[in-house]
């Protein structure tokens, strides 16, 4: 699953972003893909409260305040690609900086023409970075028609159930035949048992709530936290 964010408050311009992107991803892949526009503070307000993380961010600077809450959205999506849209009357000394880090510039008003180059350039090189991360920075998901690149700061936990391995990753679930055990030896040290059924992402814990025996993550969602796992939980979220 590719997820793509794209904020921009001129609906035009969301659909010749997105109608640019979709062609030049099916030229490369054939990966399922997730598409958020944003036409304000609202909309990407839900995107983050969904856990969602994306890979490709499309992001339009018209102030100071755009700019701010760019520097929230890329504390939790640091290693998306980033492409920026802007006015050339808005100073580059606003945006250029290492907390935004954008892999690209358009300056408004968008043309088709300019969308597809720049789409082309970053979408070349989201696909090359894709495959020298795997397997260090993802998960390698193999279904009957090849393999899903699931990167690790994408999923939230590895539920065993029903004979068959529940993996959340977002708003999205996973299921393949494999255990528990063997999954555990293949994940970042930051993958921790909670759960003889449960493998959680410890980095999207928000709470854990010791009474009710369970975790919180960041996302809302609750996974069950056993008593035998407790200290080594606690010890970490210290």
């Amino acid at each position: 699953m590719i997820s793509i964010l794209s904020f921009n408050r001129d609906a035009a311009e969301q659909g010749m972003i997105e109608q640019s992107c979709r062609r030049e991803i099916a030229r490369r892949s054939d990966e399922p893909l997730q598409y958020t526009r944003a036409m304000g503070y609202e909309d990407l307000r839900q995107f983050d409260a969904a856990d969602n993380l994306a890979d490709l961010i499309y992001y339009e600077i018209e102030n100071e305040a755009d700019v701010e809450r760019l520097k929230v959205l890329r504390q939790k999506t640091p290693l998306a690609l980033l492409a920026l849209f802007t006015s050339p009357q808005i100073s580059p000394m606003l945006y250029l900086r290492p907390r935004i880090a954008p892999s690209m510039l358009l300056l408004q008003p968008l043309s088709q023409e300019a969308l597809d180059g720049l789409n082309s350039e970053l979408l070349d090189t989201f696909f090359e970075q894709m495959e020298a991360a795997a397997p260090s920075r993802c998960f390698v998901l193999k279904e009957r028609d090849g393999k899903t690149l699931l990167p690790y700061e994408k999923i939230s936990y590895f539920e065993s159930r029903n004979k068959k391995i529940h993996l959340r990753a977002g708003s999205e679930e996973y299921e393949f035949y494999d255990s528990i055990e063997n999954i555990e030896g293949q994940l970042p040290e930051y993958f921790m048992r909670c759960h003889r059924s449960f493998l959680v992402n410890t980095r999207k814990i928000q709470k854990i709530r010791m009474a009710e025996n369970c975790l919180e993550l960041y996302s809302g969602a609750t996974v069950p936290l056993s008593r035998t796992y407790r200290q080594k939980i606690r010890e970490l979220m210290r």
